[in-house]
């Protein structure tokens, strides 16, 4: 029962976290948009090849969903880079 409550408190917490970041972003400049943007597709794709590659190393062999993973991850990082996940602005 403790548990559980105490999951309940840790997810209430990260919401409210999350929630007040969010405010707080629509309140910056769009140049800084971009920027945090752009860091959080770099952080999210190299994450995302750590995991799959770590994955792969771990397991000895081919599994095809680790490196599906890690492609994604590496093409997330090329597009990022590319400059063709940004947001157009009209």
């Amino acid at each position: 029962m403790s548990k559980g409550l105490l999951i309940l408190l840790g997810t209430f917490i990260v919401v409210v976290i999350l929630h007040v970041v969010s405010m707080k972003m629509t309140k910056i400049s769009e140049a800084k948009k971009i920027h945090y943007r752009k860091f959080f597709w770099y952080f999210y794709g190299i994450t995302f090849m750590l995991s799959g590659g770590i994955n792969l190393l771990e397991k000895g062999g081919y599994g095809w969903s680790f490196l599906i993973q890690f492609l994604v991850g590496l093409v997330t990082v090329i597009l990022n880079f590319l400059g063709k996940i940004e947001q157009k602005i009209s």
